[in-house]
């Protein structure tokens, strides 16, 4: 199924893909699921985004916005795109008096 959404050439699969079975050849990453119907972002894809992000949750997210283009047209997946960006928050260290 990856293959085919992420438009992957499939060649060096061969025989594999025929295989039964619910297991995806090795080497190949599952997409997540789809965040931003609108341009088709996943989870992973915003996870990775998030990893590179600093500042405030506002900031993550409108770098986050920027970069990828998630949360930028109809809006719906603003709500699961704040609490990602909430959960991805990196740990602040506190400071001695």
């Amino acid at each position: 199924k990856t293959l085919l959404q992420d438009q992957l050439p499939a060649q060096s699969f061969g025989r594999q893909l025929l295989r039964p079975g619910s297991d995806a050849p090795a080497g190949v990453a599952a997409r997540g699921k789809t965040i931003c119907s609108c341009f088709g972002v996943t989870e992973t894809a915003i996870a990775e985004q998030l990893a590179h992000c600093t500042g405030t949750d506002r900031e993550r997210l409108a770098t986050l916005q920027g970069a990828l283009k998630c949360g930028t047209n109809c809006g719906s997946c603003i709500p699961e795109l704040q609490r990602m960006v909430r959960a991805s928050a990196p740990e602040t260290a506190e400071v001695a008096p």
